[in-house]
Formats: structure tokens, C-alpha cells, sequence
């Protein structure tokens, strides 16, 4: 497979929410102009065979390319371990985001911390479009934000998003003026481009934030929510479902975006 070129992964395991998950990346990719590929990593426990699982892929990108006549679409399969493939597909691949159904988050999730692309994780069938035409931005004092706010623009730009940037309240003090700051580096991103966006007061710390940025996102009934993965949650955290994996679980028909608090992430060019 030829590389340099920005790509949108689309992981494939055989499941039955596989299609689900190229239904999105091919909507993803369409919107920011990308290739897609379609990714599997052999499974060593099972003996997969590689020919095999080639010739699987190469049957659905058959299939799809007609329907995406813009873009190239692509395959790849791979006999390594996980987290070697993640830097592969970064590093070798050019890869944007990885997209996934939501039945993968337990094997995913916790090899996000070594990727330095954002994991977006997907269920809904219908209406895929309305999904990305509505984007909420938890944005509180970590410097992560403006990372979040800056991949909602890339949907802003290209799609015509709306965006919710959901703010933080610290009250007084140092943390409320970090929030603050990053708000204003984000209002003035934003302003150079002509999408819609919205500020709008949570009322809660930023350690509440993601599961009230959750319920706001749930609120709009499609949509997408894009958050900040800690890979640190506290006891406490697991107790208040405040984990990413309690917010994917509770996430209905939203599409959840998970972005490394750990990395930098390749950024969209174009």
C-alpha cells in the first residue's frame, strides 16, 4: 500500500458492527477528502491466516469504491503486536483517526495512550450524516482542549458542524482563569472560519466535565462528543461513571471521539 497520503483506518475484525464502522469511516473520509483504509490485525491467538483476511478486506473495498468514486480506498492487514501496529499506521501509514464500533472498545481503549491519533468509536445505523453535522467540545482547564477543539474544526470546516463548546465553571481562582484562556485561544481559532459554534456555561468543574458534556450530547439526540482519554481514572472516577469507558457505554446512538491526553496527534492537512 502506497504511503503519503493522510488516511482514515477503519478497524476490521469480522465482527457484526464492521459495517456499521465503514459506513462512518467512509462518511469521515468523504468530509475531509482522506482515503480510506480498511485495517485488520491478525489475531495470533486464533492462527488467522493472512490470505485470508486479504482477500476479505480486498472483497469490501471492492464494494465500496464505486460508492466513493472521490477517494481512494484501501486495505491493510497486519501480523504484529497492537501497539506496534498503532506506531505503523502513524509513522508508515499517515493515519488521521482510527474509526471503530463500540464492541471494540475494550480491546482499543486501553492502547489509545501509545497512538498519536484519536480513536472515534461508533454504533449508530441510521442517519449517519446528522451525526457530524453536531460536535460538543468539553473545554476545561487542560491544556487538551484546544486539542479537542481543534479536531471539531476539521468537521466544522469541511462539514458545516455546528459546535458546542461546553465550558467549564472553577469558580475563582487559577483554574478558572486556564479555562478561560483556552476558551479565548479556541473563540479566536474558530473565528477564521465560517462554521457555527456556541459557547455554552456548563455549571460544572472540569473534573465533572466529560460526563455532563455527555449528557448535553445526549440531549441533542444525534451527534458527536469528542473527549480527552486519561488512562488514569481514580477509584472515585469508576464509582461516578466519570471513566471514557463508562461515557462510550452510556453514549447511545452519539459517536464518541477519544484523543490522547498523552500525545501530541498528527494534525489534518489540507
Amino acid at each position: 500500500m502506497e504511503n503519503g497520503e493522510q488516511k482514515i483506518f477503519v478497524w476490521c475484525n469480522f465482527s457484526e458492527g464492521m459495517d456499521d464502522a465503514i459506513l462512518h469511516g467512509m462518511l469521515i473520509a468523504l468530509t475531509l477528502g482522506k482515503e480510506l483504509c480498511l485495517f485488520h490485525l491478525l489475531d495470533r491467538k486464533l492462527h488467522e491466516s493472512g490470505e485470508i483476511a486479504e482477500a476479505r478486506l480486498r472483497g469490501v473495498a471492492s464494494k465500496i469504491s464505486p460508492l466513493l468514486s472521490t477517494i481512494k480506498v484501501k486495505y491493510l492487514v497486519r501480523d504484529q503486536d497492537i501497539i506496534d501496529s498503532l506506531k505503523d499506521l502513524s509513522e508508515l501509514y499517515e493515519c488521521l483517526v482510527l474509526v471503530g464500533h463500540k464492541e471494540s472498545v475494550s480491546q482499543l481503549l486501553p492502547v489509545l495512550q501509545y497512538a498519536a491519533f484519536p480513536f472515534l468509536f461508533v454504533s449508530a445505523k441510521m442517519n449517519i450524516d446528522e451525526i457530524y453535522k453536531r460536535i460538543v467540545v468539553p473545554v476545561g482547564y487542560m491544556k487538551k482542549s484546544k486539542d479537542l477543539a481543534l479536531w471539531a474544526s476539521y468537521l466544522g470546516r469541511h462539514n458545516g458542524a455546528m459546535i458546542d463548546v461546553f465550558v467549564a465553571d472553577e469558580g475563582s481562582g487559577l483554574d478558572q482563569k486556564t479555562v478561560k484562556s483556552n476558551l479565548f485561544s479556541i473563540q479566536r481559532l474558530y473565528g477564521k472560519f465560517r462554521f457555527p459554534f456556541q459557547v455554552i456555561e456548563s455549571h460544572s468543574p472540569t473534573w465533572k466535565l466529560q460526563k455532563a458534556s455527555l449528557s448535553h450530547a445526549l440531549s441533542l439526540k444525534a451527534g458527536m462528543l469528542i473527549i480527552a482519554a486519561s488512562f488514569k481514572p481514580t477509584f472515585l472516577d469508576s464509582l461516578l461513571g466519570l471513566t471514557e469507558r463508562k461515557v462510550i457505554e452510556k453514549s447511545e446512538e452519539l459517536s464518541v471521539m477519544c484523543v490522547n491526553s498523552r500525545r501530541d496527534f498528527y494534525t489534518f492537512c489540507g
